[in-house]
């Protein structure tokens, strides 16, 4: 049985009315549980400390339901410049492990 190692990072709670920086230079994103408010959930993750940069990942929940994405397997996804979240779709809220 899989066992998540994303207990061992440092997680945040991002709702959709207010998109954070989640993370600082070389850092790496571990996962992200998305909760999907509506069928049009989405989230962005950008190399930037604000709402800007290059979106070096992002994930959508096909229905309202939530999704987790653990990415501590491969050793996470580095951001050199920072880890913004920007969720999008009503109610919805990301859940995010950076390390």
């Amino acid at each position: 049985m899989y066992s998540s190692g994303l207990s061992l990072y440092k997680m945040q709670t991002v709702p959709v009315a207010t998109a954070a920086a989640v993370g600082t230079a070389g850092q790496r994103l571990m996962g992200f549980y998305l909760y999907g408010g509506s069928a049009a959930t989405s989230v962005e993750f950008k190399n930037a400390a604000t709402d800007t940069g290059t979106v070096l990942f992002s994930a959508a929940t096909p229905i309202a339901i939530g999704q987790l994405v653990d990415l501590t397997r491969f050793g996470g996804i580095p951001f050199d410049v920072g880890i913004f979240c920007k969720p999008a779709g009503a109610g919805s809220t990301c859940y995010v492990w950076v390390g």
